[in-house]
């Protein structure tokens, strides 16, 4: 119930053009943001789904990584320079001595038990030109929240509740956590969905008008993921918002509504 199955790690390469073609993905997002020749690390690479991505879209970086399933590690070694099987903390001098221009944790801090003392110890030795690329679920996503009305948290596969998530983060707690530690955020970006295109099936929707349409007007409700840019120096904060609009959810609400799809589903048998 709360471990990962090894199939889950395959995905095929037909979710590559998806991910870049998706301006709510972090990690075309990050695709965008690399520069050429950048040096990168990628931990938790996971499948190696970022290296994958960086090669379809023809990017030309040096890429390593660190991941410690071994079964991931297989699959993610063809797209990168150098796999590194283990965690983070066990290669710390490697992270000092290579001078990364950028460090990158995708969907990884909630699957960490400590969290502050995890990033703590990631940048302890970090070259101030380094930034980190942080992306992260927000549990404060609309979805959740009407599920939680209803009665529902039920842990899935992939999404906001993956099954190993240890930690759960709003915008205003993984803010604080990066002030713990001293980084600052140059990008906000709010990766924005409608709660009904996401994990989350109708009956764990069902709300009236009125809450849901609080929620649609909300950013913070909106926000599916949030991704920062991040690093040791003070930067002048910027807010960015990519993906599903208002509208694009209070549409999907009324076609969700029984009434509405009555409606249509009338209107197609004339």
């Amino acid at each position: 119930m709360f471990s990962r199955k090894e199939q889950t790690y395959i995905i095929g390469d037909s979710a590559l053009d998806a991910i870049l073609g998706d301006a709510a993905q972090p990690l075309g997002q990050i695709s965008e943001l690399l520069p050429e020749g950048a040096s990168v690390l990628d931990i938790g690479a996971g499948n190696g789904m970022l290296g994958r991505v960086l090669k379809r879209a023809s990017k030309q970086v040096t890429l390593d990584a660190i991941e410690p399933c071994e079964f991931a590690v297989d699959l993610a070694k063809p797209f990168y320079r150098k796999v590194y099987h283990g965690y983070a903390q066990d290669y710390s001098n490697m992270i000092m001595k290579n001078k990364y221009d950028y460090i990158v944790l995708a969907d990884v801090l909630e699957h960490t038990t400590d969290p502050l003392g995890f990033l703590s110890d990631i940048i302890h030795d970090l070259d101030t030109s380094t930034k980190v690329i942080v992306s992260i679920p927000n549990i404060a996503f609309g979805g959740v929240r009407l599920s939680l009305l209803n009665g529902m948290f039920d842990y899935v596969d992939s999404g906001l509740l993956e099954r190993t998530h240890l930690r759960f983060f709003t915008l205003s707690l993984a803010q604080k956590l990066f002030q713990h530690v001293n980084l600052y955020s140059e990008r906000t970006l709010f990766l924005k969905r409608s709660f009904y295109r996401m994990e989350f099936s109708r009956k764990m929707l069902r709300s009236s008008p009125f809450t849901i349409l609080n929620l649609a007007f909300k950013s913070e409700a909106l926000a599916y993921q949030y991704m920062f840019v991040l690093s040791k120096e003070p930067k002048e904060p910027k807010l960015e918002y990519y993906g599903a609009s208002t509208f694009t959810v209070i549409l999907d609400a009324l076609f969700a509504w029984p009434m509405i799809k009555r409606m249509i589903h009338r209107w197609k048998k004339t």
